[in-house]
């Protein structure tokens, strides 16, 4: 089947951290499921599937029609059949159309089906790897990330030692390398630099790995050739490119701390993942093989007594949902592949006969958002937190909360901005924070401050989730940041791993623009929003804060 203050003195410790979220460390979301488009689909539908959808890319299939229709797929191509480059004219024509904004990373499936080649037939392998070579050149030539390969037998079992052929699990074993030798040589020759996202690889063998004598289990097992592949992959591997197995088991994984033991077999230099890899190859493994997840839908739609069910969580299966893709997101690389069944994600079904056949199924083929409502949302929140809250900010349903936000207000008593308290480091030359009238409809002010910050703060719920932004504009040396504290009902600072900081970066003329989002953590009763400075010297060291920002963002579940 195939388809995560001590004292207020501890804020100047985060001055010169940079803001870390999912967007930055280039984790990404790609799509899977009984709803994968054809080229010709997406031609039609890109722009809405972007649109609509909260994905980084998608798996898709090239197909082309030969010889009085007969049709040649990447959805099985592990057979003997010829393939001709100029076939595909219509699917390169197709994908150039794409202009494709969000979806940056799309990968060509090829399916090991039927999966039926004998691994002595030297001319039947060079027939894959011309396919594999044709796949690849339509990827360059038209800016898609690479392949997706499947290695699940739904044919003939492709990665079986057969005990009943000429050969000896040895001698067989060293054609299997060479057959994967060939395949990874066919794809650099058109694309060197593609990164091929298999759904899985070792991590389908981690028992065999954790063995004392891995052929011992692989000589019986249903994929024991696969590892022997992999590492003919590996020798011929550039390196320019990378491998993912994407851990297909992920579907069953339903705590941070399954994901993360998966992710430590496929990296770990003395994990089952890397002893299945020969000694030659292992530093080439750590080096360019990611960890990756699949991530199955329907285990959060599938009624009770399915075999693929995971009940609610707190009384909610999205917050299961939430919980385990954070969970897969978190522990991955960079990929986690999201597979469904029973629904669809884009608005036109790709074909009537999956349509109708699940009429009978719990999903319909209705779209997931109708199926389960707020799931977009929800994987959108998972992967870009800020892209979530700019979304509904777009909708007009969030209310600025901060006080003064505008500063446009002078404190009735001293020289601050109204709703704002000042923290200076007494050790240090004290600066100066002033209300100031001249810089748009007033702003904060700071200047010679050595390190220091205004402050505000919010009674909050734990749980909840606020977005905050603002501006600044900076002279000389001054380091603006904005971070996120949390105090208890007496005041004190409490849950200190939590703080968050949000680094300034270029918008608009010479101010800068901040953002983030925080979810309350336990113990906590208020937020508090320090914007903070340091490092000013001298008289032309100058810093302004203004136009800050703080929403509440409506409940996920």
């Amino acid at each position: 089947m195939k388809f995560p203050i001590r004292t207020i003195l501890v804020c100047s410790l985060y001055f010169f951290a940079q803001r870390v979220d999912a967007n930055d460390l280039n984790k990404k979301f790609i799509h899977l499921g009984w709803d994968i488009p054809n080229t010709a689909y997406l031609r039609q539908h890109w722009q809405g599937m972007e649109a609509n959808t909260p994905f980084d890319g998608v798996m898709f299939y090239v197909v082309a029609k030969f010889d009085n229709n007969k049709r040649a797929s990447s959805q099985a191509v592990w057979d003997t059949n010829k393939w001709e480059f100029s076939w595909f004219t219509d699917v390169i024509n197709d994908l150039k159309q794409c202009k494709f904004k969000k979806f940056t990373d799309n990968f060509i499936r090829f399916n090991a089906t039927p999966g039926n080649i004998d691994w002595g037939d030297d001319a039947g392998w060079n027939v894959l790897f011309e396919k594999a070579r044709i796949c690849s050149r339509i990827a360059k030539q038209c800016g898609i990330k690479g392949l997706a390969p499947d290695f699940e037998s739904y044919g003939e079992p492709q990665f079986k030692f057969n005990p009943e052929s000429k050969r000896t699990f040895d001698e067989t074993k060293s054609l299997v390398r060479k057959r994967g030798r060939g395949f990874i040589q066919a794809i650099s020759s058109e694309q060197p630099d593609a990164v091929i996202l298999s759904l899985w690889l070792n991590s389908i063998n981690f028992r065999a790995g954790s063995s004392e004598n891995p052929d011992y289990v692989l000589i019986g097992d249903g994929y024991g050739l696969l590892p022997t592949f992999v590492d003919g992959m590996l020798d011929a591997l550039p390196p320019s490119m990378i491998l993912v197995d994407g851990c297909e088991n992920g579907y069953y994984m339903d705590s941070f701390q399954e994901y993360l033991q998966a992710a430590n077999k496929m990296r770990s230099w003395s994990g089952p993942a890397v002893r299945l890899v020969s000694p030659e190859n292992r530093r080439k493994y750590i080096a360019q093989v990611q960890a990756g997840f699949g991530f199955y839908l329907d285990m959060y739609l599938n009624e009770e007594g399915n075999r693929y069910y995971f009940p609610p969580l707190d009384g909610s299966r999205l917050k299961r949902l939430y919980r385990n893709l954070s969970a897969a997101l978190n522990a991955a690389d960079e990929y986690v592949w999201i597979y469904g069944e029973q629904c669809r994600w884009w608005q036109e079904p790709v074909n009537d006969k999956w349509f109708k056949n699940l009429s009978k199924t719990v999903g319909k083929g209705r779209l997931w958002e109708e199926a389960m409502p707020k799931i977009t949302g929800v994987i959108t929140y998972v992967k870009n937190p800020i892209e979530f809250a700019q979304n509904e900010l777009k909708k007009n349903s969030l209310t600025n909360i901060a006080i003064n936000g505008d500063f446009s207000l002078k404190a009735e008593k001293g020289n601050l901005p109204a709703g704002f308290s000042l923290w200076q480091d007494e050790k240090l030359p004290r600066g100066e924070f002033l209300f100031d009238q001249t810089i748009g409809n007033g702003s904060a002010r700071a200047k010679m401050v050595k390190r220091g910050c205004i402050i505000q703060k919010h009674k909050v719920v734990p749980g909840d989730r606020y977005y905050a932004s603002s501006m600044s504009l900076s002279k000389g040396n001054s380091v603006p940041t904005v971070m996120i504290r949390w105090q208890d009902a007496n005041e004190k600072w409490v849950r200190w791993n939590d703080d968050k900081i949000f680094a300034f970066q270029k918008a608009t003329g010479d101010w800068q623009r901040t953002d983030g989002v925080v979810e309350v953590p336990e113990n906590a009763v208020y937020l508090v929003i320090l914007l903070n400075v340091a490092s000013q010297n001298n008289e032309q060291d100058i810093c302004w804060f203004d136009n800050l920002e703080l929403y509440k963002l409506p409940a996920l579940f």
